[in-house]
């Protein structure tokens, strides 16, 4: 295998950093968008304030509510399904519909005193329209009137099934559309009932409404399928990103190779896909972490230290830690020594120090060129990631051989080996103690002597000399060579 070269390595790191930054931030914009949904909804409903009763003003805001929650649960799973209220005071008119992209959902909302009252609001018959009032609509209710509502509506349409099929037929009507939120069948508004409708009205008028008193937040929104749904995309954003920046230089190389030989080279190309599937792999698996932990320090699920966390911040720690947790394996499985991997650590810090200064320096460039570059801060936070690598590697040579000729072990970082090898201490003359050992037995075979020429030789004296001298034999050890 070919050895990397110190900036191959900054490179090839830079780009795990890049695809773990990228999951990040798409989770962080993620959580952000949540979080406009529910301000939205918080804004929409301190509009309202006003001197009305708490019943009228309640009826507004169950509106607004399912609306809004609605929404925040649409942004959440990332569907394009919006609803809204209509505010109109027509005849009849749709209060909140859902639009989906293809199809429209109307619904007819009456949050009355008691659960009978709202059954008869919602089955009124229009003699002027000749069918129900709210026909074609769903009937929204609140959540702790529908056992009562349903039973108003059945014995109301059986009471007046012979004697006024009409009416009969419109309770039945309302008594199938009943429900106490809204839906597209996927993405469905919180249930509200009469009781915490009052409550928020009441709340409006003395300034102390908020969607978290009523379970409306970030943590409630983003539901344990919605993060999984989020880190897989993020993932796979992350696996093609890092795909795309470590291929880049070997894809130069085939190009490179191409001109000059008027050939393709097929074990080089061969190379380039195993590395592909190797990086998409690892890098589907950092950027779905890193989104994953993102999104739960947002929510709050690690504590409220960690809930502004800075994004990039985490995609660094993360992409070092999957990074030292693989180089852990390896050594687990003997193909790698503990010392190349706390060298390898080492390592990685730096880089990841230059990574950060560098999407530092680029987000500063990318606003001076006067609108938001994010890729060119992660290219020069690689390039400068990959100059840290190499920068660090040529010091820690230089670190190395002052090492060898002063002896100094640097803090414990090198280790200074004394002991000589024994071929030679052999040469240095020096008694060694032998070691006993078993004999085996062996079956002896016949052998057929030839018989040979003698030939005289003539030994001319000399004088061998060999030198000694210390040099690097290990990772960060110093020790004897010849």
């Amino acid at each position: 295998m070919q050895n990397k070269s110190d900036m191959q390595k900054g490179w090839d790191f830079s780009a795990h950093l890049i695809g773990a930054d990228v999951a990040v931030q798409a989770g962080s914009q993620y959580v952000a968008q949540v979080e406009k949904a529910i301000e939205d909804l918080t804004l929409d409903i301190l509009k309202l304030k006003s001197n009305q009763s708490d019943a009228v003003l309640g009826g507004y805001i169950a509106e607004h509510w399912h609306a809004g929650t609605f929404n925040v649960d649409a942004v959440a799973a990332g569907s394009i399904s919006r609803a809204s209220t209509l505010g109109s005071t027509d005849y009849a008119s749709v209060d909140v519909r859902i639009d989906t992209g293809a199809s429209t959902i109307d619904y007819s909302s009456k949050y009355m005193s008691t659960g009978e009252k709202s059954a008869v609001a919602q089955a009124a018959y229009s003699h002027e329209m000749g069918q129900a009032k709210y026909h074609g609509q769903e009937r929204l209710i609140p959540s702790d009137h529908m056992e009562e509502a349903l039973s108003t509506a059945q014995k109301r349409a059986l009471s007046n099934e012979g004697t006024r099929p009409e009416i009969a037929a419109s309770y039945q009507e309302a008594h199938d559309h009943f429900t106490d939120r809204i839906t597209d069948g996927e993405i469905e508004s919180k249930p509200l009932s009469k009781k915490d409708d009052l409550q928020m009205a009441r709340d409006l008028k003395n300034d102390e409404f908020s969607t978290d008193k009523y379970g409306e937040n970030v943590n409630s929104a983003i539901k344990t399928e919605y993060l999984i749904k989020q880190a897989a995309k993020a993932g796979l954003t992350t696996a093609a990103l890092t795909i795309a920046i470590q291929l880049a230089p070997e894809i130069y190389k085939a190009i490179d190779y191409l001109i000059k030989n008027k050939q393709i080279n097929l074990q080089h190309l061969k190379e380039m896909g195993k590395k592909a599937i190797s990086s998409g792999a690892e890098g589907f698996l950092r950027g779905s972490i890193s989104c994953s932990v993102l999104i739960m320090c947002e929510k709050g699920l690690l504590g409220g230290a960690l809930k502004s966390i800075n994004p990039t911040m985490l995609g660094t720690v993360v992409a070092v830690v999957l990074e030292t947790i693989k180089n852990s394996l390896l050594v687990a499985a003997g193909k790698m020594t503990p010392k190349a991997m706390g060298a390898a650590f080492a390592d990685s810090i730096v880089v990841s120090a230059g990574f950060v200064m560098g999407t530092k320096i680029g987000g500063i460039i990318g606003q001076a060129l006067g609108f938001q570059l994010p890729v060119v801060g992660y290219l020069i936070g690689s390039l400068v990631g990959s100059a840290c690598a190499v920068v660090y590697n040529i010091g820690k040579r230089k670190l190395i051989s002052f090492c060898i000729d002063s002896g100094f072990t640097c803090f414990g970082l090198v280790e200074q080996n004394y002991e000589l090898p024994e071929e030679v201490l052999l040469e240095l003359g020096v008694d060694l103690i032998p070691i006993s050992k078993s004999e085996v037995s062996r079956t002896p075979i016949k052998n057929v002597a030839l018989s040979s020429a003698n030939i005289n030789y003539t030994n001319y004296e000399t004088i061998d000399i060999k030198f000694l001298r210390r040099g690097v034999i290990g990772i960060n050890k110093i020790g004897y060579t010849i």
